[in-house]
């Protein structure tokens, strides 16, 4: 498969690179300007047309004579073009050039004009505009801006001195920076209430008027193509122009926003590259059109379908029964529905009064329940009555399509879902999970088609810039060929070089102070020094040091004792210490001019520098500490290179793309302002709405920081609860629009910022795998490793000497060469083939024999060659055991192995018995026997039922059912037992032991034995009992070597774990530092003084643990001293805090306790200190978003070598799945055939009625209409809006009704063949059928919410008609192409939350109901267990989840069972956390990259054939179909997109397996064969294909040769590496036995001549 998206990454970023570095020196522009032979050879390149005539000079001023040579020129072409009549010549002569349009720099071709012709009006370069009335003036940077030639605003012509000097303030860079500097201060005025805010905004006008008229005066207003109102940006200063002094004439009130928005938005006009990156934001959203439209669409949808669900559900509360005598539980119950009322009791009233509803304790909202079985009970007391009011102020509920929208938006962004699902279970029951997992299942496809189609939006961007960079490259390249060629014709002349100074003549004063080379006995020193700190091992001894330090300081902690803090203070003194000596060495060594230009170095210095500042005002209050400890380990990154690309990343963020990071940015202020304009007023008059202390919430748009924090959360994902809030205090339609607005724009901003870092450095980090350069630490440690191997085998020598026997082993260098050239030469044979690890052999072989040779029915014979399997990147140890494993599953006969291993029958010589007759001779039969069994299909498939059963009694299990299941339990181990058994037996205990899979086997069913004893013994339930029936939830990680798409998965993931590993231990590290640094924030600070209520005392009763502990002296029991759950008073509480914080779950906690706080031991006040929001925000970018890019560019690294490695072939599909694939792009792709016209007239005319594309237009706008009534439905709507939607429903009908008997007339029983005109007509059916038999129908046959959900099926006919979808069905064909791959990571993640689901179940059962655990959500049985798990999934609520179980007396009871370790509950979570998150993010990554690369996967068109052909021409003049294979890789590499593959190609080609002929040729039709099948996934297209050639070729006359294949380029490769490794075996077994110096110096490749 072709990675196309990658690639064209990878090749935009050399090139994009090769290109910004094209210059001709000066001497050769002068031979090109003034050298007129040769012009006539560059008469065709683009650029060189841009030349002026030779002698001419390029750059000229612009002068009365050039406007009226333009006249000239204009009139003479208008001449021109009367007389002609060839239009294609007229396309031609319109043709701009796109090197010289306004805004660009100049082409290198051009050079540099002189300084004093900038800012000046010169003539046009472009010959496009040379017959126009325009001139170009050029800025500083040669950047081009062009201009009308006509009089400005008809009173200034081009040489007026007012023009003149208004386009030099337009262009000069004072002039931006005034703009930008009045913007900032704007800005900053927004931010601050002054007396000072009027006269500055007239200074802030002028200045923008100022501004409006240097435009008009240079460009003119409206009359041209250059003037001020052609460019849309120039419309946004007249906004603000008119805005300004608007508030003079008229109130705005909030409409004052309109004045800040767009003096905000010229941040982002004012610099040409952030107008551009905005420009391109905005190309990016329209090629997003079709993506957006289709998620609204669905998104309303789903709502309409939510709406019809649940209306009025979650009406439903607990109600306080009445004993009252004239009313009984049945008149409450149906009160609702007969509406009677006791004359001298409000009933209404009472049910809706707050004091006689059912609220949990802390909960502002009562407790939902519902009547069905599996609803929310209520209380003892209470009954489930329907009330007035909805949770959450009434805005949580599916009663209208708004407030159904709002709830399925707020599902898709996992914000607090879990609440609204809790409450959607009470009142409805728990099948709303399955609605809830639609949803998120349908938001999991559209998420991946927005990122499939925001990355392609990238990919078309770019793709222009570099087809034009790379056509500019390839000119530039034919420039200076034909140079020099010209400069061989002409030896006699001598190329002129500008005289060069030599900077070693006369250097800087400073710089030879610098050097300091005062005399040879310091000469002498500073040699030894350099010798001393340039020693691999001083680097070494550094980093530990470093790792050192990094420990000391993770041992903070608070309280510590005087001591421990003594001992801490002097240790970091000495650290200190040893950097300052080690930075006095460098710089001795290298001296300060060779120790600065180091950027490491300076950055050591800086830290040393700031240790001392410490060290000195160590007792000054008030002064930061630990800032240079925290910056020291950051140093580590100088010799850790994924920590190095960490801040490399970040600094590509800040520095390479500050133009999108400037927009975000920019928004972010915009939102902020415009936030707090717009709801200042409103939470400061009407905040007791939302609180009954009438104090202003935590999150709030009161002031500009605390609304900068709410835009932030809402960016993290987090709105509902603030938008909430908001829409009580405000407007709600307001507050709706501005969230939706914050959200959308910021989430796509935000998206777009990461998928751009994401690829940035892509041509870098995407490349094949290389040697890696080893740094001195690294070299440290292999000359380490040497010495301890040579000491060794040294020590082993003379025992075996001292013993009186022969050494077995060869000199310690030739040891540590045989073992690293074994393993090369192991990999190097498996590296070459392309089978996966878990392929039958059978169909390896057959697959050898047919790939490549789809479409020839030429055969060859095959050499054998090694077992295959791939080739993964995991340590030695684990290869062999992989390697062992593959041999077991896929055998070449039926004699089994040996039974042990080598050292066993050595050891044991008994057990090595003659198998060739007697009782040996019966063994080895019964092993053959055993092995046939082992090996069965149906063997396989038995034990993977029984598996399938053992993980369904687990599911069952329950104290009545207990006895049965031990029964199963024990029947089912006895089973496990027998295999294992008949595997020691068939196998061996040696394959049986080296294969991971079986040892998984061994160990699963050893918990199993081991529980059985205790479990006869009655000791299950306790102690090690319980512990091993716990265990037994491993029992379905069976399947895991069952089945083959598991394993691909298992596979891949074992080999991208070393760069996930690496990329962890950066993101721990990451962590570490922020943990450190919180707690020197933090520690001891959280502590609070509180009752027995929790009620927080206020300061002025409590104001330190002093008063607090006073209190309790005072026999005050209820009172204590106590700290949060999370807190940082230590590095491992800080990394526990950090992750709720990484996770967005009980973050809030944490961060309002940081607000809170004060000093060490002092009661905490209400934000007392906001801004240590600060340190959130800044962990949430550095270490969640950045560390979440890298781990992503890593794991896609690790992906792109896999898949470069192997030739394009999927890691995550099976064969099958790949025909699957390939099948479901046929069935897409495939047209349906027309249906035939009929005969009949009437018919024929009714035909054409409803084929015409008219009558689809009209049938899908009454679906829409039929939607939109729909929509329109309430929960508690009018008996008039009843009636009246009931008769559009029944014109609704008809009108489907006569479409139908339209088109079964016309279409007959082609009718039929539409899935969609079978879904109508099933509508239709069941409609009428409901019209005339409502009670029957609803009571018997189907529901009127499926009916509803069947009404809006008809809404999928809208997609044939929106113009974007086209590249929607692209995007979604490619998206159903990659649902295998999507499968097998799926099913993965399925066997792991279902073995962590029953591991809850046989642990957390009895967990005290406290916080989410509840009756909705508990571990008590199966079901309730995998809701919890799919909730930590998707990271919503786990902290709830996790909090009663890290409960301990007395919050709990040990005596009732309700307690549970800590420990083990800490270790679940975290496990299944980082396993889950794991998996998803593989999930995404790779179904995205897998619909972005089968995006591409197309059949090559009748052009790319005639381009492949004119190519192929180019490398075979003679026409012979045939080319030397030592041609393919620059014959592939000059072929045009798709069928390209871009040097370096090698391997690529290689697992091509082409067919070579004799003298290693290769014929065409083969090589067009596997690039069709390469890019499109597909051979079938091949026979075609080769008919298509070999016509093109008989066409020429040319008659098609027959040959023979001898061999293929796999074939070769496996015979080169095969060769390499008998010579190296062969070499070492010479120097094994001493006969180094017989052995010849011939190179391993030489076998591939023989």
């Amino acid at each position: 498969m072709k990675t196309w998206f990658l690639d064209f990454w990878r090749e935009r970023e050399e090139v994009l690179k090769r290109t910004n570095q094209l210059r001709l020196r000066p001497p050769q522009l002068k031979r090109l300007l003034g050298d007129s032979s040769l012009r006539p050879e560059l008469q065709n390149a683009r650029l060189a047309s841009l030349l002026p005539p030779v002698g001419t000079e390029v750059f000229r001023s612009f002068t009365p004579a050039s406007l009226q040579d333009i006249k000239q020129r204009h009139e003479a072409e208008e001449t021109e073009r009367q007389e002609r009549t060839n239009k294609d010549v007229e396309k031609e002569l319109h043709k701009q050039a796109t090197h010289l349009e306004a805004g660009k720099p100049l082409p290198f071709i051009l050079g540099d004009p002189p300084p004093e012709l900038l800012n000046c009006p010169l003539e046009e370069l472009d010959p496009f505009y040379q017959s126009q009335k325009t001139f170009i003036v050029l800025s500083e940077g040669n950047v081009l801006h062009r201009f009308n030639a006509e009089s400005s605003c008809f009173l200034l012509d081009p040489f007026s001195r007012l023009r003149t000097f208004a386009i030099r303030i337009l262009l000069h860079s004072l002039f931006r920076l005034l703009i930008m500097m009045t913007i900032l201060t704007n800005c900053g005025f927004m931010m601050i209430s002054s007396t000072w805010s009027r006269i500055a905004e007239f200074v802030f006008s002028a200045v923008y008027v100022f501004e409006v008229v240097i435009k008009i005066l240079s460009r003119g207003f409206c009359v041209g193509r250059f003037t001020f109102l052609r460019d849309p940006w120039n419309w946004l200063d007249c906004v603000v122009v008119i805005t300004a002094f608007l508030p003079e004439f008229l109130d705005l009130g909030k409409f004052s926003v309109l004045r800040t928005i767009p003096r905000a938005l010229k941040i982002i006009s004012v610099y040409p590259g952030v107008k551009s990156s905005a420009g391109a934001l905005v190309q990016s959203v329209k090629r997003l059109a079709g993506v957006i439209i289709m998620t609204v669409l669905v998104i309303s949808v789903w709502a309409v379908i939510g709406q019809h669900l649940y209306f009025g559900t979650l009406r439903h509360k607990c109600v306080l029964m009445l004993l009252h005598s004239n009313w009984t539980y049945d008149d409450l119950s149906s009160y609702h529905d007969n509406g009677t009322v006791s004359s001298y009791f409000d009933f209404h009233k009472f049910i809706n009064s707050h004091e006689n509803q059912f609220s949990l304790p802390g909960e502002l909202d009562p407790l939902l329940c519902g009547n069905g079985s599996d609803s929310g009970l209520c209380p003892h007391g209470y009954v489930c009555l329907r009330t007035d009011t909805n949770p959450n102020y009434g805005l949580t509920n599916f009663d209208s399509f708004g407030s159904s929208l709002l709830s399925l938006i707020r599902l898709m962004t996992h914000d607090t879902w879990d609440y609204l699902l809790e409450q959607m279970m009470r009142s409805s029951g728990k099948f709303s999970v399955l609605f809830v997992l639609f949803v998120f299942c349908g938001g999991f496809c559209l998420l991946i088609l927005v990122l499939a189609g925001v990355a392609m939006a990238l990919v078309e961007q770019e793709k222009a810039g570099v087809t034009e960079a790379r056509r500019t490259e390839e000119e530039f390249l034919h420039i200076l060929d034909v140079m020099k060629k010209k400069e061989e014709e002409e030896e006699e002349e001598e190329e002129q070089e500008e005289p060069q100074e030599d900077p070693r003549s006369s250097p800087p004063c400073c710089v030879s102070v610098c050097r300091w080379s005062c005399c040879g006995c310091w000469r002498w020193l500073q040699l030894r020094i350099n010798g001393f700190v340039m020693n691999p091992f001083f680097d070494l001894v550094i980093v530990i040091v470093l790792i050192l330090n990094c420990i000391l300081m993770a041992m903070q902690h608070y309280p510590m004792t005087e001591e421990f803090e003594g001992w801490y203070q002097f240790t970091s003194r000495v650290f200190t210490g040893i950097f300052t000596v080690e930075m006095l060495l460098r710089l001795v060594a290298v001296n300060p001019y060779g120790y600065f230009r180091v950027g490491w170095n300076v950055f050591d210095s800086i830290i040393v520098a700031l240790s001392l500042v410490e060290l000195v005002l160590v007792d000054v209050e008030g002064v930061p500490v630990a800032v240079s400890d925290l910056m020291r380990m950051l140093r580590l990154a100088r010799w850790w290179s994924t920590f190095h690309m960490l801040m490399k990343i970040i600094w590509t963020s800040v520095w390479a793309l500050r133009n999108l990071t400037l927009i975000l940015l920019t928004m972010v202020f915009i939102f902020t302002v415009v936030g707090v304009q717009l709801f200042q007023d409103d939470y400061s008059d009407h905040v007791c709405r939302i609180a009954a202390d009438c104090r202003l919430p935590r999150w709030h748009m009161n002031n500009l920081f605390q609304a900068f924090v709410l835009i932030f959360r809402i960016l993290c994902g987090e709105w509902i609860q603030s938008m909430s809030d908001c829409m009580v205090v405000s407007s709600p339609s307001v507050c709706s629009i501005f969230f939706m607005m914050v959200l959308v724009i910021g989430h796509l901003l935000v998206l777009n910022l990461f998928l751009v870092l994401l690829l940035s450095l892509v041509g870098e980090d995407l490349v094949a795998p290389k040697e890696k350069i080893k740094n001195n630490p690294m070299i440290a440690l292999d000359q380490i490793k040497t010495g301890v191997a040579w000491t060794r085998n040294w020590i082993l020598e003379h025992i075996w000497t001292l013993v009186g026997k022969k050494t077995p082993i060869i000199p310690h260098h030739k040891v540590v060469d045989s073992k690293e050239d074994n393993k090369k030469d192991y990999l190097g044979l498996t590296s070459v083939t392309s089978v996966t690890s878990d392929q039958p052999l059978s169909e390896s072989k057959a697959l050898d024999s047919n790939h490549g040779n789809q479409t020839s029915k030429r055969t060859f014979p095959r050499v054998p060659v090694a077992d295959a399997e791939l080739e993964l990147d995991i340590p030695e140890k684990e290869e062999e055991e992989q390697k062992q494993d593959e041999e077991n599953e896929t055998p070449r006969n039926n004699t089994p192995e040996a039974c042990c291993c080598d050292s066993c029958y050595r050891c044991c010589p008994f057990l090595d018995i003659d198998t060739s007759q007697g009782s040996g001779r019966v063994w080895s039969n019964f092993r053959r026997v055993c092995f046939s069994i082992a090996q069965h299909k149906y063997f396989d498939a038995f034990i993977i039922f029984i598996i399938l059963l053992s993980s369904a009694a687990l599911v069952l299990e329950d104290d009545d059912r207990q006895m049965l299941l031990d029964m199963a339990d024990l029947v089912f181990t006895f089973i496990f037992l027998l295999e294992m058994l008949l595997k020691w037996i068939a196998l061996g205990f040696r394959k049986y032991f080296t294969s991971v899979w079986c040892w998984l086997d061994f160990l699963i069913l050893a918990v199993s034995l081991m529980s059985l004893p205790l479990c006869m013994l009655g000791r299950s339930e306790v102690g090690a009992g319980l512990s091993l029936r716990t265990l037994r939830a491993l029992r379905p990680l069976r399947a895991l070597s069952r089945f083959q798409g598991l394993r691909l998965v298992l596979n891949t993931l074992g080999a991208t774990c070393p760069s996930m590993c690496d990329a962890m231990l950066v993101c721990l590290f990451v962590w570490h530092v922020f943990s450190v640094l919180g707690g020197n924030l933090f520690a001891g600070k959280f502590y609070y003084c509180s009752n027995e209520t929790e009620l927080l005392l206020l300061p002025e009763e409590v104001n330190n643990k002093s008063d607090c502990l006073l209190l309790i002296h005072e026999n005050f029991s209820d009172v204590s001293w106590k700290n949060t759950k999370l807190h940082f008073d230590n590095v491992a509480a800080g990394y526990w805090s950090l992750l709720q914080v990484a996770t967005f779950n009980g973050w809030l906690e944490v961060i309002y306790s940081a607000v809170d706080a004060r000093q060490v031991e002092s009661q905490p006040v209400y934000e007392s200190n906001v801004y240590m929001y600060m340190y959130f925000i800044s962990f949430i970018i550095i270490g969640c978003f950045f560390t979440a890019n890298l781990f992503i560019r890593l794991f896609i690294k690790s992906l792109d070598q896999l898949r470069h490695k192997f030739g394009g072939k999927h890691l995550f599909m099976t064969d099958e799945q790949k025909n699957f694939s390939i099948s479901v792009k046929k069935k897409f792709s495939t047209k349906r055939p027309s249906v035939p016209e009929p005969h009949n007239q009437c018919q024929a005319r009714l035909f054409d009625l409803v084929t015409k594309l008219s009558f689809e237009v009209v049938m899908v706008m009454v679906i829409c209409l039929n939607t939109v009534t729909l929509m329109v439905e309430t929960d508690e709507q009018s008996h008039e809006k009843e009636r009246i939607l009931s008769y559009i429903y029944f014109v609704f009908i008809i009108i489907f009704l006569t479409e139908f008997l339209l088109k079964i007339v016309a279409l007959r029983q082609h009718f039929f063949c539409d899935c969609l005109n079978v879904l109508d007509f099933l509508v239709i059916f069941i409609s009428i059928a409901g019209l005339f038999l409502p009670d029957i129908m609803e009571k018997y046959f189907i529901d009127p919410n499926i009916l509803t959900l069947l009404r809006l099926a008809r809404i999928t006919r809208i997609i044939h008609l929106v113009p974007y979808t086209g590249g929607i069905r692209r995007l979604f064909l490619a998206f159903v192409m990659s649902l295998p791959a999507l499968f097998n990571i799926c099913l993965l993640l399925f066997l792991l939350m279902f073995t962590f689901s029953v591991f809850g179940m046989l642990s957390f059962a009895h967990v005290k109901k406290t916080a989410m655990i509840n009756d909705m959500f508990n571990f008590e049985t199966f079901l309730n267990s995998m809701t919890c798990m799919f909730t930590i999934t998707t990271m919503g609520g786990w902290d709830k989840v996790l909090s009663p179980i890290l409960n301990t007396p007395p919050d709990c009871d040990p005596d009732g069972g309700d307690c549970v370790h800590p420990t083990v509950g800490i270790v679940f979570f975290t496990s299944y956390i980082t396993l889950s998150l794991l998996l998803v993010v593989l999930l995404y990554t790779t179904v995205v990259m897998e619909t972005l690369n089968m995006y591409d996967a197309e059949t090559p068109s009748d052009k790319d054939l005639q381009m492949f052909y004119e190519t192929w021409r180019r490398f075979d003049p003679d026409t012979s179909q045939i080319i030397p294979y030592s041609q393919l890789s620059d014959f592939c590499d000059a072929l045009q997109d798709p069928l390209r593959i871009p040097k370096p190609n090698s391997i690529r080609l290689i697992h091509m397996d082409l067919p070579l002929l004799p003298g290693d040729k290769i014929h065409c039709v083969d090589v067009l064969s596997a690039l069709t099948a390469r890019i499109s996934g597909d051979g079938g297209q091949t026979h075609t294909l080769t008919a298509r050639m070999e016509e093109s070729f008989t066409i020429n006359n040319v008659s098609k040769m027959s040959y023979e294949p001898i061999s293929s380029t796999l074939q070769r490769k496996q015979e080169e590496v095969a060769a390499a490794v008998i010579q190296k075996a062969y070499r070492k077994h010479l120097l094994q036995d001493g006969g180094a110096d017989a052995v010849p110096a011939e190179p391993a490749g030489g076998a591939a001549a023989v």
